[in-house]
């Protein structure tokens, strides 16, 4: 099986890695890799941004678009690309200002607005969290005892890890006003000492301290320490035939306080990270991910929804193609939905418990801590959850429409908009963290 693709992430925008240059009078930067920070794009361009006050929106280009040098149209500097992603800074009566892509990284220009309305869509393109916020307990593989922690997200994958007994961050021992390459549970304090970078491969991560570039490791008689590598570890969502760190700098994540749905996160098929990257041999936009990957952004909407890992929508669609899941002029076959459990459940977390045809009962499932994929006509969504204080569900859909009717950032619906139109469900494939027979009392009840 060859799907080894460790440089698979091609930056936030989806473009090549080359250095700073300056093109057409307009500013052009490298693009970066999709779980850096876009908030750090925007600041490269800070001096130029219209109206600072603007709140900044994402937005994905069905359509080639001109740009132009001012808000008056004035002069035309460039063009941002079909199927590519922007960034909107500042909007006037009849322009929009946005950082987009060039041939060699990013530019900054204005656009039609009436031309923008017609071919832009929304979507979240705030940094994506390798894993989300919220209480983990957390291990490392050469042995066998658990910390209960605290994840919070700082950016640039920088978490906190507090522990939940105490409230102490995990960090640097400090003496004498400087900081030793020795760990300890200290006082919370916004310092780098305590700021630790995630990065995952497969089913463990390693965890990179910012302040002194070492790499967290267990000492069996000391507790944490600190240890350095030869060579930095990159993300890798597959399996390796040969690990990039030793075990005992291997940690894993099992989150404890259930779904991460407060809040919660829709990943789109037109997220412009993946949506031009090939879903199977087809020349056309038919065969991208923006058009076809409904079935495996599904899968990575329900994973983060239930357990609050990223499971990446690119190694789905690749074991679909390789297991001939992927139905060219169609989509995706619904029997993805066992076979990724049975493949990468062990690793995420995740377990199939089957099929399901009536709402009342995924109601159950999802208020026992699951979530459901739904088959709708000529598509996939995610249900992840359910409120008895409204009685609605909500919808992660991956690719909305007026006639579902869904939007990019998700929505409650009540059960009867679930059983009919645009969503009206043939079948509902059920997620969870625990096996068929742990969970049947619970659904039960």
């Amino acid at each position: 099986m060859n799907r080894q693709r460790m440089k698979r992430l091609t930056g936030f925008f989806w473009l090549f890695m080359l250095s700073v240059l300056w093109c057409a009078g307009i500013s052009c930067e490298a693009a970066e890799d999709y779980f850096d920070n876009p908030e750090e794009i925007y600041e490269r361009f800070r001096d130029r941004v219209y109206d600072e006050d603007y709140e900044v929106e994402y937005g994905f280009l069905r359509e080639r678009e001109p740009v132009y040098s001012d808000q008056y149209g004035s002069k035309q500097t460039g063009k941002a690309a079909k199927y590519s992603g922007i960034i909107i800074v500042s909007k006037t009566e009849s322009y929009v200002q946005v950082i987009y892509e060039t041939k060699s990284g990013y530019g900054i220009g204005w656009m039609d607005r009436s031309r923008y309305n017609e071919i832009a869509r929304l979507y979240n393109g705030a940094e994506k969290q390798l894993l989300a916020d919220g209480e983990y307990s957390m291990g490392n593989v050469s042995a066998d005892s658990l910390s209960q922690v605290e994840l919070v997200f700082l950016k640039n994958q920088q978490y906190k890890i507090l522990d939940k007994k105490t409230g102490r961050a995990l960090g640097l021992v400090q003496k004498n006003g400087a900081y030793k390459h020795k760990v300890c549970w200290g006082k919370e304090e916004d310092s780098e000492a305590q700021s630790w970078q995630l990065i995952r491969e497969y089913d463990h991560f390693y965890l990179k301290n910012k302040l002194s570039g070492r790499y967290l490791t267990l000492d069996k008689e000391n507790g944490p320490a600190l240890k350095q590598l030869s060579n930095d570890p990159e993300n890798c969502f597959e399996e390796r035939d040969k690990e990039q760190g030793p075990a005992d700098t291997w940690w894993t994540f099992v989150r404890t306080n259930g779904k991460n749905v407060n809040p919660y996160r829709n990943f789109l098929q037109y997220d412009p990270d993946w949506s031009r990257k090939d879903y199977g041999n087809v020349d056309d936009y038919s065969g991208k991910m923006a058009s076809a990957g409904c079935g495996v952004v599904a899968i990575t909407n329900a994973v983060y929804a239930l357990n609050g890992q990223f499971i990446d929508p690119m190694l789905l669609a690749d074991y679909a193609v390789e297991k001939n899941y992927r139905i060219i002029g169609s989509g995706t076959d619904d029997g993805i939905f066992k076979a990724a459990a049975q493949m990468f459940g062990k690793a995420y977390n995740f377990n199939y418990l089957g099929r399901c045809y009536d709402i009342f009962q995924v109601q159950r499932y999802l208020k026992a801590g699951c979530v459901a994929i739904s088959h709708v006509p000529g598509h996939y969504v995610t249900v992840a959850d359910y409120k008895d204080k409204n009685e609605k569900y909500l919808v992660l859909d991956s690719h909305p429409i007026p006639r579902r009717p869904t939007n990019p950032f998700g929505n409650w619906f009540k059960w009867n908009r679930l059983e009919s139109g645009g969503l009206a469900s043939s079948c509902y494939y059920i997620y969870s963290t625990k096996t068929k027979e742990d969970i049947q009392n619970d659904v039960q009840k």
